[in-house]
């Protein structure tokens, strides 16, 4: 597609102006000489970059993230920011483009004084003809309006809902901005601005492929039918002169297909693959990937080639409206045919400077297929993420599920705002479609709910969600209708809606009363399926020491500190999310009966509720399978220094929770069921397609015994109960379970009994049975 491709990243030159600074000029500004000429000087600019950032390298703010600067950010949103550069250029100016991977968010572009083109949403690449590109120096000048002043100024205010949304992103409604970035319950209000991809400028070819897309649509026994569609770029006046060639190839098997004429600049093919290797998820079979090239030639000669990896899988969605205790309902992926027992996490951003997002995406993938995920949900308040985090997930076999940008409200309805969304999810879905990992598209995050079920307001149907009932489903059965939609998660439909009844949609979110993890809500909640669930765990007292002044660092209570960074916009008692360092607490003292009074004891006692909730959430969709077929507990990793349910912080310390939730996300996996009829039974969960061999032994470390061992084959994709033991309501034990599959040993723990738990005897069992990875202590 391209014949050239050069960055311009890298430093320019930023000026940042308060609105009310600029008013008079702000609009007639082409240049730079004319920024110079109002008295304005410059900082170093990073691309990517946010200004906020640069501010702070400048020696202008303060850390954004230490103490209490989060706050002093709010007072940043009303700046204009004019980023300016210069570059030579040697090319074709006729067939070049300015291309911005990633403007956020309301932005004039101007190059050598004429303005080129605007951009007015965050999520998706904009790319503008630069005919005005000279052989020789040129200059680009970008105009970054603050999004707070041209929300109101652009009225965007007048079709919004008086009820359903946050009490902070109200604003983002109207705007296609992170919703993060306007204060959530998980990071800061950081209304930012900046260039945060890459600015490119590209050449194109007179010929070139423009999009080509590959999908899995029929399996029957060992032959597979594959389709194709494909859009191209063409000069000459006869379209029959030129043919497109489809070569894959994985290892030694291969397909191939030809259009030795193509009728029209666009087209679609179907062919099948006899006998071809699968793709499957992590634990169920190889990732096999298909090195694909696709050629376009005219007549004869190879004048432009498409090359990506494709693996050969269906997946397939079955799901009823609604679910009842008892187990009538369904919501469950399969997979070449096969179920699927989910094992995931959500992914929330990775820094709330989404600048920095690309740097910090190894760890985090590592992490998450180290903690065995085996599906990732992309939640919607967050941006898209970009093809390097599909690839891994691809490579690795992690399905994704991925939400359209939008959460917890009733957005706009008008013609204006869905053209803009319709232009939206056409970019995101044409991007993101060719990986093989991308299982599903969700509409939104938690939308009906706000629609149908939140206090505030009327009860309304949200199937009259034009967004994601008729815009996403027209665009996505044009662009991808062979991959699996679900219009909100958790999904209401017609008839779960005349139910009335949030608690019986068989995919949910369970964020009930969360001062203990056994309780009625978390164990008698009858969904088949979670998307959302989690618990609170402090951070270790290094990485509070990162961003928490020392005068601040303890005790918790009455300090604005350590209530700024559980999330809190303002501060007071009774702000948004100034319960949760309250709760926290609170979860001790369930658990282990007791407050610890130092720091060192209340963060350790913390991520310890904290990993054995998680732990408990896990296994108890797992010793339910297939009555329950997955979990995405929330979430992995911090996307800024807080006190939350991330299970990593920010600085990639791992608390507790992490080594709980990697054993108890093992493939094979043992595990106690909750008491029944005075026993608990141990049960074996196989997440591959073939038998495993293993043996085992329980002993109960309170009593220092051994309690079973035995030999057993674990059914294929199963679960399996391989010992019932009594269960003694007035005594607690803890009980180490240890097996050996494929000649690697294993362990897991369970608590049995009713809290709270002696802590000193629990810590002691942890470290006897070496089940205790700290850091940061």
């Amino acid at each position: 597609m391209y014949k050239t491709q050069t960055k311009l990243n890298g430093i320019w030159r930023l000026y940042t102006v308060e609105n009310k600074d600029c008013k008079a000029f702000a609009d007639s500004i082409f240049n730079e000489t004319q920024l110079k000429a109002e008295g304005l000087t410059a900082i170093d600019g990073s691309v990517p970059g946010n200004f906020e950032l640069d501010m702070h390298k400048a020696g202008l703010i303060g850390d954004p993230f230490y103490g209490e600067n989060p706050h002093k950010i709010q007072s940043l949103e009303n700046r204009h920011l004019w980023y300016a550069t210069e570059f030579d250029f040697c090319g074709d100016n006729t067939a070049s483009y300015l291309r911005f991977e990633g403007i956020d968010t309301f932005a004039d572009i101007y190059l050598n004084g004429e303005k080129i083109g605007s951009s007015d949403n965050m999520f998706i690449a904009h790319e503008f003809k630069a005919e005005k590109l000279k052989n020789g120096k040129n200059e680009l000048l970008v105009h970054i309006k603050p999004t707070m002043k041209e929300r109101l100024e652009k009225g965007y205010t007048e079709q919004m809902d008086v009820f359903t949304h946050l009490r902070y992103n109200s604003a983002s409604l109207s705007v296609r901005k992170a919703a993060h970035m306007f204060g959530w319950d998980i990071l800061p209000r950081f209304v930012s601005g900046g260039m945060w991809r890459d600015v490119l400028i590209v050449e194109k070819k007179q010929d070139y492929i423009k999009d080509f897309y590959l999908q899995t649509t029929e399996m029957k026994g060992n032959t597979v039918e594959l389709s194709a569609c494909y859009t191209v770029k063409l000069a000459e006046d006869y379209t029959y002169d030129y043919s497109l060639t489809l070569e894959g190839v994985c290892k030694d098997k291969s397909f191939a297909y030809t259009v030795n004429k193509l009728w029209g600049s666009s087209g679609n093919i179907t062919f099948t693959v006899e006998d071809p290797y699968l793709w499957w998820p992590r634990d169920m079979g190889e990732q096999a990937l298909y090195a694909v090239k696709v050629s376009l030639c005219y007549k004869g000669e190879v004048i432009d080639t498409n090359e990506f990896d494709f693996g050969i899988r269906t997946v397939k969605l079955n799901k009823t409206d609604i679910t009842d205790e008892d187990g009538n309902g369904e919501f469950c992926f399969v997979v070449n045919g096969e179920k699927l027992f989910a094992r995931g996490t959500n992914w929330v951003p990775l820094d709330a400077f989404h600048s920095r997002d690309a740097e910090r995406l190894d760890n985090a993938l590592e992490m998450l297929k180290d903690i065995n995920c085996n599906m990732v949900r992309c939640w919607g308040g967050n941006v898209y993420e970009d093809h390097p985090f599909f690839d891994f997930c691809d490579k690795n076999g992690i399905l994704v599920w991925q939400d359209f940008a939008m959460g917890c409200a009733t957005y706009p309805q008008d013609d204006d705002f869905a053209h803009r969304f319709k232009c939206e999810v056409e970019h995101v879905v044409k991007k993101l479609r060719r990986h093989t990992s991308l299982a599903l598209w969700a509409g939104d995050n938690e939308c009906d709910i706000a629609w149908g079920f939140w206090e505030e307001g009327p009860k309304r149907n949200p199937n009259g969600n034009r967004l994601t009932r008729k815009i996403i489903p027209e665009v996505l059965s044009r662009l991808d209708p062979f991959r699996e939609y679900l219009p909100s998660s958790p999904y209401v439909s017609e008839r779960a809606f005349a139910v009335g009844d949030e608690s019986l949609l068989p995919e949910n979110h369970l964020w009930g009363p969360r001062d203990y993890f056994k309780s009625d809500f978390y164990t008698k909640a009858p969904s088949h399926f979670a998307s959302e669930t989690g618990y609170h765990g402090c951070p270790s007292p290094e990485s509070l020491k990162r961003f928490i002044s020392d005068e601040k660092l303890w005790p918790w209570q009455n300090n604005d500190e350590w209530q700024m960074h559980a999330t809190c916009m303002e501060l007071g008692d009774d702000v948004p999310y100034a319960f949760r360092n309250a709760l926290m607490a609170n979860q001790i003292k369930v658990l282990f009966g007791f407050e610890p009074d130092n720091l060192e004891d209340f963060a350790l006692a913390s991520q310890l509720s904290e990993a054995e909730a998680d732990k408990f959430f896990i296994e108890r969709f797992r010793w339910g399978k297939w009555r329950r077929t997955g979990l995405i507990w929330w979430n992995l990793v911090d996307g800024w220094p807080q006190i939350s349910d991330a299970v990593v912080d920010y600085y990639y310390v791992k608390k507790a929770a992490y080594s709980f939730i990697k054993r108890s996300q093992a493939p094979v996996c043992l595990m106690f069921k909750e008491p029944e009829n005075g026993k608990l039974s141990l049960a074996g969960a196989n997440e591959f397609l073939y038998e495993k061999e293993i043996s085992y032994t329980v002993t109960d470390v309170t009593d220092d015994k051994m309690i079973c061992s035995g030999i057993a084959t674990l059914t294929a994709n199963g679960l399996d109960i391989l010992e019932e033991i009594p269960f003694e309501e007035d005594k607690n034990h803890f009980y180490y379970i240890e097996w050996t599959v494929d000649n690697k040993t294993h362990k897991n723990h369970y608590m049995s009994g009713k809290a709270p738990y002696d802590y000193k005897s629990y810590l002691e069992c942890l470290k006897k049975c070496d089940l205790l990875q700290l850091q940061g202590f």
